[in-house]
């Protein structure tokens, strides 16, 4: 999927300065004023980070930004069956680690003590 970048030049670089800076003053503010600038200034450093902007895509050509989106959708789905088993790889490996232990502490040959 190639990605669809509709913020350019001087708008990509005042969509970063402004995430920056929006959140700097949420967390120097604090509460919950604080945490609605954080997540504004998130979404916008996004904004200029990515190069997309989904809002101005819907303003400015729905159709594509559907489209955009739809793929988005595809390749995120098909990226879900890794993050799924992601859990039973760790605690496979927490497992062997766990057993690992067990035969290191406890030989077959010492008996265990009463």
């Amino acid at each position: 999927m190639t990605p669809v970048n509709n913020v350019h030049g001087i708008e990509r670089a005042i969509s970063i300065a402004a995430g920056l800076a929006a959140i700097a003053l949420g967390v120097q503010r604090g509460g919950v004023g604080g945490v609605i600038k954080v997540v504004g200034g998130a979404l916008v450093l996004q904004r200029g980070l990515s190069g997309h902007c989904s809002a101005k895509g819907f303003l400015t050509d729905p159709d594509a930004e559907i489209d955009y989106l739809r793929q988005r959708i595809a390749s995120l789905r098909a990226a879900l069956p890794k993050v799924d088993d992601y859990p039973s790889q760790a605690q496979r490996k927490l497992d062997e680690k766990v057993d690992h232990a067990v035969e290191e502490t406890f030989p077959a040959s010492d008996p265990i003590s009463p």
